[in-house]
Parts: C-alpha cells; structure tokens; sequence
C-alpha cells in the first residue's frame, strides 16, 4: 500500500529529555509510535571530530504533520542545529498505516 506515513529520525542527549519530547509529541499529535535507541554518535564540529552517547527517537508521523513537526523539536530541543530527518515509509502494512494516520493531526 502506497503512503504518506514518514519515520522522522532526531537524537537528544539523554533518557529525560527524550522522555520529555515524547510526551509532547504524543499530547500534540504530531506522532503514532515513537521507538528510542541508545547510540553512539560520531560527528564534526567546529573542526573537531567528536563522539557523544545520545537517544535516537524513531518518529512516525505524516507529511501533512512533518511542518509542525519540525517546529516542535526545534522550540523544545537542546542542540544547536538538531538533527531532524524525515524518511518516507513507501509501503506498508495497511492496518498499520490506516493506525498511524488515524493517530497523528496534520
């Protein structure tokens, strides 16, 4: 089934702030499913290379939401240029993409 679901992908620093941004995105409908990971981040900044520990969220949301989406983490995120992706979900389980829709308002 085609769709217009999306899984947006965002890393914060630690459990708490993670747990904070899930209960909003959740309160504000901007999300179904949240999935979080303890990863290891290697990145460069100002010239140096630099790894940290940090949560991945795994969002699934909508394209009609992915605006408010991004407005969201960005007012309530700690980094300084967030990483905020958004990949499309091409195909999926009806049952399931019917669900998300249903959970998240554009």
């Amino acid at each position: 089934m085609k769709s217009n679901a999306i899984a947006v992908l965002t890393t914060v620093a630690n459990e708490q702030q993670a747990n904070a941004l899930i209960k909003l995105l959740f309160e504000s409908r901007l999300a179904a499913c949240i999935q979080t990971q303890n990863i290891g981040s290697h990145y460069v900044w100002d010239g140096a290379i630099c790894h940290d520990e940090e949560v991945l969220l795994i969002i699934k949301s909508t394209n009609e939401a992915y605006s408010r989406l991004e407005r969201t983490i960005i007012a309530n995120h700690e980094y300084e240029v967030p990483q905020i992706v958004a990949l499309p979900i091409e195909a999926g389980y009806r049952p399931y993409l019917n669900w998300l829709k249903q959970n998240v308002t554009p």
